[in-house]
């Protein structure tokens, strides 16, 4: 397939670098010139328009900010486009009422250190498509991939998996921050509780081996303050998770302070 990358930072430049070792053409497009000039220079294919040689499917890989601008502002067309960038629910759903366009959502679960490992090697691929056709040239795209293939029949499902699935994670930090912060004031050693404590089948184990320092990336903090003003939006006081937003800070602080 023809397949064009909107938006050359990590997750673009991995998207489109994983796809091209399954045969795809790959052109990319940036509204940073010197990115594109990088990027031409290093022998990438690039596009002076996001259109520009009728791509099968245009990925979205900017930052959220402006994502929905992004696709706002490509041509009302048949082409697939998918949003791989991390939208606050219900995004997707609001562009396909308001515009023409064909639009998939596809949200992206890679780590920064280890990007293209988890693109080629990922534990689920999730997706809501806008018609059958464009499921179908989905699967077809991601069958050698041979991962779980999730299909949810609501966009906002798809924004949602994303966000739940970073913010549980961000969540299970800053609870062994918290519990760091006792082990403190009684002289223990809080990885060693940890380690033993995810022994435990039923606790997972990402914060209990990683904690001690605030949690921090591109992600989780980004998805965490949106889906904060999301539910701020919907009038609805998100108690716990503010409270993680509030435990990572008081982290920050005190790791200053140690």
């Amino acid at each position: 397939m023809k397949i064009t990358i909107v938006g050359a930072g990590t997750v673009g430049m991995t998207t489109g670098n994983g796809f091209s070792r399954f045969g795809h053409e790959i052109t990319f497009y940036d509204i940073d010139p010197r990115k594109m000039e990088k990027l031409k220079t290093d022998g990438f294919n690039v596009a002076s328009d996001p259109s520009e040689g009728h791509p099968d499917i245009i990925f979205v890989t900017t930052p959220e900010s402006v994502a929905e601008e992004v696709v706002r502002g490509l041509p009302a067309r048949k082409t697939l486009v998918v949003i791989r960038s991390s939208v606050p629910p219900g995004t997707t759903k609001r562009l396909r009422e308001e515009t023409s366009g064909h639009i998939a959502v596809n949200p992206e679960f890679l780590r920064e250190a280890t990007a293209l490992q988890d693109f080629l090697n990922p534990d689920r691929i999730v997706y809501n498509s806008c018609c059958p056709i464009h499921r179908e040239m989905l699967e077809e795209l991601y069958r050698p991939f041979l991962a779980p293939m999730v299909h949810v029949d609501d966009p906002t499902e798809a924004e949602m998996i994303k966000y739940a699935s970073n913010l549980f994670l961000a969540t299970t930090i800053s609870y062994w921050n918290e519990i760091t912060g006792v082990c403190h004031k009684l002289g223990v050693n809080s990885h060693t509780i940890g380690k033993v404590v995810a022994m435990d089948p039923r606790i997972p184990s990402y914060g209990a081996c990683r904690h001690g320092e605030p949690f921090g990336g591109k992600c989780f903090p980004s998805n965490l303050n949106a889906f904060l003003s999301l539910c701020h939006d919907l009038d609805y006081t998100p108690t716990l998770l503010q409270a993680v937003a509030d435990v990572n800070e008081d982290t920050r602080r005190a790791r200053d302070a140690w």
